[in-house]
């Protein structure tokens, strides 16, 4: 089955149909998975909570209680909302799978930035790899999950690059330094750590955000919540999965 997280309960039904869940939720305690109607294998839902800390224990907290209940998880699907770098080439309300992790404060400060290589400690190795500040996560046909045609145009499946951050950009300044040391599109708070736990759990992760904001200051014109939450309705059945 899939485990479905998102970080809030609003992005969760938001991303949910009605009559997704199996039991008629209409609330997400925070770590606890949900049973959910998801394609033809089921799955569970569970809200994390905000940031990398909250997610990471959600998850580690969920996928043991799957394993508990003899629930056999085999992925993991992140859905929720991100800022944009570049609302040119990355705009409001678009849909992207995100291919490549950052958590861009792990490692050794040089006064400057935080360079993970330069640190003697990775996060983790399992004998064959080593994560320090960085994850690739899945492709949707990696998980066996295929794309309808009329959702072609409306999710980007060629894959961004996301920063996973505690505090939340609200500078310039600290906008330039990230776009000039990484390169990403997108900025969200929990993906890392998500793509984290299931790279612990040798499970594949696949990351679906739909942009809400650009990253950093920001005009009324360059957000639109409630709209990057309806779009998050549009990923479950652009991956076939209701």
């Amino acid at each position: 089955m899939l485990l479905l997280c998102a970080a809030t309960a609003a992005e969760m039904l938001a991303a949910v149909p009605a009559g997704g869940l199996s039991h008629g939720e209409a609330d997400f305690p925070l770590f606890k998975p949900v049973p959910l109607r998801l394609g033809r294998e089921g799955g569970v839902a569970c809200v994390t909570g905000v940031g990398p800390i909250n997610a990471a224990l959600g998850m580690g907290i969920a996928l043991a209680q799957c394993a508990a209940a003899g629930q056999q998880v085999r992925a993991i699907v992140n859905v929720g909302l991100a800022g944009s770098f570049d609302l040119g080439r990355w705009p409001l309300r678009s849909l992207h799978v995100v291919r490549e992790e950052i958590w861009p404060e792990y490692g050794l400060h040089d006064g400057r930035q935080v360079v993970a290589q330069a640190f003697g400690y990775p996060q983790w190795s399992d004998g064959r790899r080593e994560v320090r500040d960085r994850l690739a996560l899945a492709a949707p046909a990696e998980l066996g999950l295929s794309l309808r045609e009329t959702a072609a145009s409306a999710l980007d499946a060629q894959g961004v690059r996301s920063l996973t951050v505690a505090g939340v950009s609200a500078s310039v300044m600290r906008v330039q330094h990230l776009r000039q040391l990484y390169g990403a599109a997108l900025e969200n708070m929990e993906g890392f750590a998500v793509a984290y736990a299931a790279a612990r759990a040798g499970l594949p992760c696949l990351e679906i955000r739909s942009v809400s904001n650009k990253v950093g200051p920001r005009t009324a014109e360059e957000k639109d919540f409630p709209g990057a939450l309806r779009q998050l309705g549009c990923i479950l059945p652009a991956l076939n999965l209701v």
